[in-house]
């Protein structure tokens, strides 16, 4: 028995290759399908398959893996805190574990599948070139999928509302958004690898025409982090030579800038403006008839914080000045938060579940309309207010997903980081930002080793030692920031910037996927490869 597994493992280690290309093409498919599938009216399946496959590349780590001891660890660390958290949900009263389940499997695709890709890396043949070819084949995939909407006559946009930004058969625009800021640099990496300067020219004019007509401040601006990263990293390694691919790179940017008033991302913030500035004469008008104007607003919050109320009460009660202040606060602002003109209707179900003065009071009492209309600042005040209740021991261990819907408002957090601290509590939350950290580690110490490495080339050279730190300094940064390093730690960084300010990414697995093989990829580069190459030597 033991020698069919092995033989069987070893059939798998050669096909692993195979396995990792297939897992990356088949994402943009996918998403298609859900999407198809959402039209219809439910895309159940295409979740489904999404587990299924998370679930299959979790196993197929564990089997190919020559450590099962850390799959053991880490998955009965993961196993031990559901269950502490499910006997904590029962225990204050669940009210839908099937959900609360799919959030946690959600939360942990990241970290699933980046060990099993760790291992793919350690076991597989080529995993490398297959990556980066994959992402290459996933750019021609998606800008398929993009344009043949448009070409048929049934345009899909980002903002369908406005009628603003290019979006293909995708679901979720702000996954989308990010899934083609993550296949950009790879991409563009398989294309210099081709050593095909008009191969090189196509990658830069679909991937950066595509981020500017998809019209998300995220895509929009990582066009100039993309283009710099790859400036840099040219002048870098090839000096005078590096103009043949510099020059695209600087076209690029300055056309981006000198049209930038046609992106649909700006035209979309104008219109956004617009909006606002209709609330801000709404919000005058209703201060207007409370009898006050923002001036004494403003007066009346900062007497409150030198008195160190800050618009709240203290342990201690407010004193009498100070509660005839916060009374003439409220007044002077029920109008802009409750009446139907401005945001009652907006705000309508979290004062059925908090109260007016809650939700005044978790505002900070503002009026400013760019934080009122704001849906991403909303849901995170409803968070903040559900985190309030809870005791500590939930929230040592967070909360269900279920505590983030009243009525049929669901007020789940689009910024990652938040969400895994609500769901996963204190304990959850550190954890996730340990198995973080590692990868943040690797990289300043596989950077440590080729400064090192600098410093030594530089003994024999009898400089002075602050010359010689200087130069070994930047030798080291040359030595560690290859192209491939920064492909892929632009992808890394990218990710983890687009969690915390775009979302759908730690809690996507279509999303996850490439945010996981760029922290394996990176744990390739600054561990695995240095040790296989010792091991060599």
């Amino acid at each position: 028995m033991k020698q069919k597994f092995q033989t069987l493992k070893k059939a798998i280690d050669g096909k692993l290759h195979w396995i990792v290309g297939a897992v990356i093409v088949i994402q943009p498919a996918l998403d298609v399908l859900s999407y198809f599938l959402g039209e219809l009216g439910n895309n159940s399946f295409s979740t489904a398959l999404r587990f299924l496959l998370l679930m299959a590349v979790a196993l197929l780590g564990f089997v190919v893996s020559d450590k099962k001891r850390v799959y053991v660890i880490f998955y009965g660390i993961m196993g031990a805190f559901w269950v502490a958290h499910m006997a904590n949900c029962y225990r204050i009263g669940y009210q839908s574990m099937v959900a609360d389940t799919a959030n946690f499997l959600r939360i942990m695709s990241f970290p699933m599948y980046t060990l099993s890709f760790i291992t793919f890396f350690q076991k597989g043949k080529n995993i490398r070139k297959w990556i980066y070819t994959g992402f290459a084949i996933n750019l021609a995939e998606i800008v398929l999928f993009t344009a043949l909407p448009w070409a048929t006559g049934n345009p899909v946009y980002t903002y369908a509302s406005l009628g603003l930004g290019v979006m293909g058969w995708f679901g979720v625009a702000n996954a989308q958004s990010a899934i083609i800021v993550l296949v950009m640099p790879l991409a563009i990496f398989f294309a210099w690898k081709t050593g095909k300067y008009l191969v090189f020219l196509l990658s830069l004019l679909l991937s950066f025409g595509l981020m500017f007509i998809t019209g998300t401040k995220f895509t929009f601006y990582s066009i100039f982090i993309i283009a710099g990263a790859y400036v840099f990293l040219f002048v870098l390694h090839y000096k005078k030579q590096c103009l043949r691919y510099v020059v695209p790179l600087l076209g690029v940017v300055v056309l981006v800038v000198a049209f930038r008033s046609y992106a649909p991302m700006m035209q979309r913030e104008s219109q956004s403006q617009y909006a606002l500035n209709n609330y801000q004469n709404l919000v005058e008008e209703s201060l207007k008839n409370s009898g006050t104007d923002q001036e004494e607003l403003d007066q009346i919050r900062q007497e409150l914080e030198e008195s160190g109320k800050e618009g709240g009460s203290s342990q201690e009660g407010p004193t009498e000045g100070e509660d005839v202040r916060l009374k003439r606060l409220r007044d002077s602002l029920m109008g802009v938060y409750t009446d139907p003109e401005v945001y009652g209707p907006v705000f309508g179900n979290m004062y059925d579940r908090f109260g007016v003065y809650n939700v005044m009071d978790a505002y900070n009492y503002t009026s400013e309309p760019s934080v009122l209309s704001d849906s991403r600042v909303r849901k995170s005040m409803y968070a903040k207010l559900m985190w309030e209740e809870k005791d500590f021991l939930t929230r040592l261990l967070g909360f269900e997903y279920s505590d983030m819907i009243y009525g049929d408002t669901i007020y789940d957090l689009e910024n990652d980081f938040p969400a895994v601290f609500y769901f996963c509590g204190y304990i959850g939350f550190g954890l996730y930002m340990v198995f973080l950290a590692l990868f943040v580690v690797m990289i300043f110490w596989a950077f440590g080793q080729d400064v090192a490495a600098a410093w030594r080339a530089q003994k024999d050279k009898g400089c002075p030692k602050p010359v010689r730190a200087l130069c070994a300094f930047g030798g080291g940064v040359q030595r560690f920031l290859t192209v491939e390093m920064g492909a892929v730690g632009m992808t890394f960084l990218l990710a983890a910037i687009a969690a915390q300010i775009s979302g759908n990414v730690l809690r996507r697995p279509n999303v996850t996927a490439y945010f996981a093989i760029a922290a394996a990829y990176l744990c390739y580069l600054t561990v695995i490869q240095r040790r296989q190459r010792g091991k060599e030597k």
